[in-house]
């Protein structure tokens, strides 16, 4: 089937930096669309990118990596993410001020899913909160799983994973503890945005998704965008 997107587009997308062989480089971290060799919607990020040139005629960066040229729309561009990283895009303040629109964070919406973390609650883990398709409030389970050199918390919805009759629709959250945050190595979330929010008193660092972030104290970020 003929894909919608121009070949080699990446959706949901945002420059960070990457350290390689002792060396910073930068690579651009979303979803990729037809893309040869990898499946469509595929979380992941590109090589190193040699240049990024502005496109306004189609409304979009065109960013050379070592061996492909990527088309990232202006808005489809992560501008939570992108606001956190150190790579100055071309041209970025006055495109950012033409598409970025401030989400409502006091709001959830039916498409969106808060994970809500404090320094003082076990394993880090507060509270997980969405809603179902008929806008009843979801529910989950969770639990730790201690192991012999890391411990770690595993999140589902309110069926095992075998009872889904549409796999987008599984919610399974895993993430490692250490002890100044966790890294995720399981981030399924039925298909809806994700935010997380430090409750706590202390900056949380959050691994697992793009490059590190510092979660401080009663901030509430779009951690995964769908």
């Amino acid at each position: 089937m003929k894909s919608q997107y121009k070949e080699n587009t990446l959706q949901n997308w945002y420059i960070d930096e990457y350290e390689l062989n002792d060396k910073t480089v930068y690579l651009v971290y979303g979803k990729f669309y037809n893309r040869a060799g990898i499946y469509e919607g595929k979380k992941g990020h590109t090589s190193t990118i040699r240049s990024v040139k502005v496109n306004r005629k189609e409304k979009e960066y065109e960013i050379q990596t070592q061996n492909t040229l990527y088309h990232c729309a202006f808005d489809s561009l992560f501008y939570e993410r992108q606001n956190q990283s150190s790579f100055k895009l071309p041209e970025y303040e006055e495109i950012k001020s033409e598409y970025y629109k401030q989400p409502e964070e006091q709001t959830l919406t039916k498409e969106d899913m808060l994970l809500v973390v404090a320094d003082y609650a076990d394993y880090f883990f507060e509270n997980l909160i969405y809603q179902n398709p008929d806008g009843s409030q979801g529910k989950f389970s969770g639990y730790p799983n201690i192991g012999t050199y890391s411990d770690s918390y595993l999140l589902s919805g309110d069926r095992e994973i075998n009872e889904y009759k549409n796999l987008d629709e599984i919610i399974d959250i895993r993430y490692y503890l250490f002890k100044d945050g966790f890294e995720f190595y399981s981030l399924q979330t039925g298909m809806k945005n994700l935010w997380i929010e430090n409750k706590g008193k202390t900056t949380l660092y959050i691994r697992g998704c793009g490059p590190k972030i510092a979660l401080e104290p009663g901030k509430r970020i779009p951690l995964l965008k769908i």
